[in-house]
C-alpha cells in the first residue's frame, strides 16, 4: 500500500534560520513558502528529488505542531509516502481499526497513536514544476 517517501516534514522554531541552514548545507532549494491558518503553521518546501522536505514553523499554540514543539523539540513532525489510491487506503486502514482522518481526496494522515509514534501522511506525489 505504501510507496515512497515523498515527504519529511520537520517541526522548527525559527522557519528563516531553518531555510537558510537547508539551502546552504544541503544545497536545496525553496520551491514554495506559504501559510496554513488552519493547520497553523509557516512553511517552506524545498524538494529533494521524488519528494520533499517540509519545514514548519508553528503559527498558533493550540495547533498540533505547536504541541509537539513544545513537547518533543524540533525535529521530524511527518512522514509522508506515496500512495496510488489514496481513499482505498482509507477504507482499508479504518477496516483495522486505525484512526485516520481524510478531509481530501487524495491526502490522509494516520494518527500517531496508530504508527507507533509516527505522524503518518498518505498522499499523492507532488509536482514541483509550478508554484
Amino acid at each position: 500500500m505504501l510507496g515512497d517517501v515523498v515527504e519529511l516534514s520537520v517541526a522548527v522554531r525559527n522557519l528563516d534560520e531553518a531555510v537558510e541552514r537547508y539551502t546552504r548545507l544541503f544545497g536545496l532549494k525553496v520551491h514554495r513558502r506559504g501559510e496554513s491558518r488552519e493547520f497553523g503553521f509557516n512553511n517552506a518546501v524545498l524538494p529533494t528529488g521524488i519528494g520533499h522536505i517540509e519545514l514548519l514553523q508553528p503559527t498558533d499554540p493550540t495547533k498540533h505542531v505547536a504541541q509537539f514543539l513544545k513537547k518533543h523539540g524540533e525535529g521530524v513532525y511527518l512522514v509522508g509516502f506515496e500512495v496510488k489510491d489514496v481513499p482505498k487506503a482509507v477504507s482499508h486502514l479504518r477496516a483495522q481499526g486505525v484512526r485516520v482522518e481524510h478531509g481530501r481526496p487524495n491526502l490522509a494522515w494516520v494518527h500517531p497513536r496508530d504508527a507507533h509514534g509516527v505522524f503518518v501522511e498518505l498522499r499523492k506525489r507532488e509536482d514541483y514544476t509550478s508554484a
